[in-house]
């Protein structure tokens, strides 16, 4: 046999071996990924579901009131006005990082409306939504989601903001099933309650050490982009 006969041969046993081997598929393939393969799988959501603990005190917000009043006491405000989400600011927490630089903690809650936030909210959170929704789990702890500009409005149309933020960090995040109790039946709602972790400083606080407990409206864009 010749050289090159022989090496025409080994070219050829290589090729076959190489589809030989397990779980190879013989042909690549060329179809192209749904559109919802970057997604994360729902494996991941059920994992995160299970470190919500039982008595969720330290990861959720403290029981927040009721965002709005009852019908009878004024009408109910759409829930977004102007791209602005009516939410809850909870309250105030101090710490320091690892290398002694004061940071204050800002908590807020807001329920999710369907048809109503899937636009407002960060892409993460938005999955998460949807996962409670086609599964049986009551909550899912949220890492990950990208720094946002933070803005909080006193109205929905106020040119101004209380409170601009530039690079908050989400400390802690929770999307959860609640039963929201009012003069009404008792209903079960999906709840976003998160933790914002930002620089102390003077309008930091005079906002926050004194307006916890009241309503806001809020934007949260992500700081380098879209929001994911």
């Amino acid at each position: 046999m010749t050289a090159k006969k022989q090496s025409k041969e080994n070219s050829k046993t290589t090729l076959t071996s190489q589809r030989l081997l397990k779980n190879r598929p013989h042909d690549p393939p060329e179809a192209t990924p749904p559109p919802d393969a970057k997604k994360p799988p729902v494996a991941v959501f059920a994992e995160a579901a299970k470190q919500v603990p039982a008595e969720n005190v330290e990861t959720a917000a403290p029981k927040q009131q009721e965002l709005l009043a009852a019908p009878e006491a004024a009408a109910r405000p759409e829930p977004v006005q102007n791209g602005r989400i009516h939410a809850m600011y909870v309250g105030l927490g101090l710490e320091r990082d690892k290398d002694g630089e004061k940071l204050a903690r800002l908590d807020f809650s807001f329920i999710l409306e369907a048809g109503i936030h899937e636009d407002v909210i960060p892409e993460k959170v938005r999955e998460a939504w949807e996962f409670l929704r086609i599964s049986q789990e009551k909550g899912v702890m949220l890492n990950g989601i990208p720094p946002v500009t933070f803005d909080v409005w006193e109205k929905p149309t106020d040119k101004k903001p209380e409170l601009h933020l530039v690079g908050a960090t989400f400390s802690k995040a929770i999307v959860q099933v609640i039963e929201e109790v009012g003069k009404g039946k008792a209903k079960k709602v999906t709840r976003f309650a998160f933790r914002l972790l930002v620089e102390r400083d003077e309008d930091v606080i005079d906002f926050a050490a004194w307006r916890d407990g009241e309503e806001f409206w809020i934007t949260m864009t992500e700081t380098q982009g879209k929001l994911k």
